[in-house]
């Protein structure tokens, strides 16, 4: 495990330490206002006082901890730019060696491959043409990066939509709050407790859904824009060694266009 990877864990380690740490003060905030008959003692007892809301943001926790998993998985820098290929891929363009390269390609699916792979497909046996290569590498590459973007996207979503129904679950308490004030029970507090704590309870749990998952979603883009600028890289460097073996072998080339992923 190298720093990065241990400095990823270690983040998603207090994120993780962060919501538990604020579960248990909002269950003690919560106990130290009730009255000792009746009090609310386990997470199941905030659940059931929190009205139907919770279970959209039971929801949100899920898919958010399923989200930053894959995320932690998907966005490694070895896995994203697939170091232990770029040697074979460097001898096999040096010699010009196309079939040999999309090999290599083809054997390791990831997004260098997938990216360097569609270039090297866009050839179909006819003389390297660094153009032509870098033309379908772009394109290939905004494919790879759009659906590579996609769990973040959903992440993104969690962040926002949790405190939403955090916030309608405050709505609804109040509103039944109101309800039984308007009855007549603004003289009775035990009345009042059960819609005021959905009130209370289902915004704290929205934000606790989303403040660890909005942390990870701005490590998680950090970490994915670093690894596509090293993939750039990496693709202009092969594309480097390519021209370099068609000038040795005498093959003339087009110009290089220049443009990044």
């Amino acid at each position: 495990m190298n720093m990065k990877q241990r400095h990823s864990l270690f983040f998603a380690t207090a994120l993780m330490a962060t919501a538990i740490t604020l579960v248990a003060r909002a269950q003690a905030a919560a106990t130290a206002a009730t009255a000792t008959e009746g009090q609310w003692n386990t997470l199941w007892d905030y659940w059931k006082v929190g009205g139907f809301c919770m279970y959209p943001i039971g929801l949100c926790s899920v898919g958010a901890l399923a989200l930053v998993v894959y995320c932690w998985i998907q966005y490694r820098t070895v896995r994203m730019t697939q170091p232990q290929l770029v040697p074979l891929l460097k001898e096999a363009l040096s010699r010009l060696d196309i079939v040999q390269a999309q090999g290599v390609c083809n054997s390791a699916p990831g997004m260098l491959s997938n990216i360097l792979g569609a270039g090297l497909a866009r050839m179909d046996g006819q003389e390297p043409d660094i153009a032509t290569i870098e033309k379908a590498m772009e394109e290939a590459s905004v494919v790879e990066v759009n659906e590579s973007l996609k769990p973040l996207t959903y992440l993104s979503l969690i962040t926002q939509a949790a405190p939403m129904f955090g916030l309608l679950g405050t709505v609804t308490g109040m509103i039944g709050a109101f309800n039984k004030i308007g009855l007549g029970g603004m003289g009775d507090p035990e009345k009042l407790a059960s819609d005021i704590g959905e009130a209370m309870i289902t915004t704290a749990f929205g934000l606790i859904v989303a403040i660890p998952a909005m942390f990870a979603y701005f490590g998680f883009k950090s970490q994915f824009t670093t690894n596509l600028a090293r993939i750039n890289t990496i693709t202009s460097d092969l594309m480097h060694t390519l021209d370099a073996g068609c000038r040795k072998a005498g093959h003339a080339q087009v110009p290089t266009t220049g443009q990044s992923l």
